[in-house]
Order: C-alpha cells, then sequence, then structure tokens
C-alpha cells in the first residue's frame, strides 16, 4: 500500500467517523499486502482494486466502531473468511477479545499469518463449523457481540450466531440492499432463537454509491439447547 493508498484509507475512515494511528495504517498495510499475495494462490477475496480492498473490506469492517461500544468486550466474528470485519476491527479495538471462526482450515492459517504479521495478541482463530463450535462449553452464549458478514439469509445467520451470545449480547450483521423481506422473514428464527430486532441502521460507504446496514439484535432468553441443528440444516431449512 502506497502513501497515496494510506491516506486514502485515512481518507475513508474519517469519513466514516474513525480516525486511525500511524501504527494502525502500518497494520492494515500489512494485513493489505498479505491479502493480495496470498489471494494469487487461494480464494480470499473477489476484491483485488487497491481502491475497492481499502472501502469495500477495510472502510466497510470499521463502519460499526463509532456506532456501538466496543471496548474491552468479547466478539465472535462467524465465518470471517479472509478476516472481515474481525481483523479490521481487532487492529482498532487492541483492548478488545476477538475469536474468528472460519470452516475452512487454509484461511484460518492465512488468518494467523496476518495476526502474526500484524502483532494482533487480541485475535484467536477456530477451525470449524458454526453448528459444532457453539455447542461447546466454552463457546456457548459467551460473548457480547457475534459479528457477521457471511453472505445468508437472516434465520440461517440467526440459528448461527445467537447460540454464541450471552444473554444481553448483540448480534450485528453487516448487509446491503433491501432487507425489509428477510427480516420479515426471519421473525419466527427470532422468537425460537431467544432474540429480537433491536435497529437497522442505514449508512453510505464513505465515497461510494454503496448502500450497506448494520443489523442488530438483542439476545433477550438462552437457546434452546437443540440449536443450532446439525448437518447444515439451518441453511437448507431456516426456521
Amino acid at each position: 500500500m502506497s502513501d497515496m493508498l494510506k491516506g486514502l484509507l485515512k481518507e475513508g475512515a474519517s469519513a466514516a467517523q474513525v480516525e486511525l494511528t500511524d501504527e494502525q495504517l502500518d497494520k492494515f498495510e500489512k494485513y493489505y499486502e498479505y491479502l493480495i499475495e496470498k489471494n494469487k494462490v487461494m480464494n480470499l477475496t473477489a476484491i483485488t482494486d487497491e481502491r475497492e480492498v481499502v472501502y469495500k473490506h477495510f472502510v466497510d469492517s470499521i463502519a460499526l466502531i463509532p456506532k456501538m461500544d466496543l471496548e474491552e468486550k468479547k466478539i465472535i466474528d462467524v465465518g470471517t473468511g479472509a478476516g472481515f470485519p474481525g481483523i479490521p476491527l481487532a487492529i482498532m479495538n487492541p483492548q478488545t477479545s476477538f475469536v474468528l471462526l472460519d470452516s475452512l482450515n487454509k484461511r484460518i492459517n492465512f488468518l494467523n499469518e496476518v495476526c502474526n504479521l500484524c502483532n494482533l495478541s487480541n485475535v484467536i482463530t477456530i477451525h470449524g463449523r458454526a453448528e459444532e463450535i457453539s455447542r461447546k462449553e466454552e463457546y456457548r452464549e459467551k460473548f457480547d457481540y457475534v459479528v457477521s458478514r457471511a453472505v445468508a439469509n437472516m434465520s440461517t445467520l440467526l440459528e448461527y450466531c445467537t447460540p454464541f451470545l450471552k444473554v444481553g449480547g448483540q448480534f450485528i450483521s453487516y448487509k446491503s440492499g433491501k432487507v425489509e423481506e428477510e427480516l420479515s422473514g426471519a421473525q419466527n428464527a427470532m422468537k425460537i432463537l431467544g432474540c429480537k430486532l433491536n435497529i437497522s441502521i442505514d449508512f453510505q460507504l464513505p465515497n461510494t454509491d454503496m448502500d450497506r446496514k448494520f443489523v442488530i439484535y438483542d439476545k433477550i432468553n438462552k437457546c434452546a439447547k437443540k440449536y443450532p441443528r446439525q448437518g447444515g440444516k439451518p441453511r437448507k431449512e431456516p426456521l
């Protein structure tokens, strides 16, 4: 990442009401360079243009920061892929504990290398499926926030993500486009899984024409032990 693109990131972040230090910019630079290098040999992102990576991955990920108090919380990123939004949020919140969960081991290896390069001591990674990991005592209902940019309908996401949340915690889904029909279709899942819709926050990704939103659910009751269902059912047969 050139000095010009560091400036682009600083400008985009500032437009999203986030200020970056030189140390944070250096970490984003290392992340960017390694992402592009590894993407040549494995499928991490379809977005490789420098400006688009800055805005559609980095700025998009950290746009949550002024809207939520993430300081000194426990956060899990479900279906993190190449590390979005978890790695950018971890760079910006060194006092916050992050868990990055993904089902592909090669992506987990990539994320471990990024954490080493960027000296992110506040991140641990887990290789596994959400429906298996959320049944483990050390992860079930242990987190203040679950975040996810994973592409799935809201009923499916709620079943994968809600079991990780403490009662009183929040699930934050990064979405784009119109979601009203999707949210309406998730009302049954919401009731079954012990959560309620709090708010949908619309925003435009700075210096782009992209409309984005954060859909935020509150965890109000414990999940029944049978959720999430096994065998890919949350995706194949949404509640």
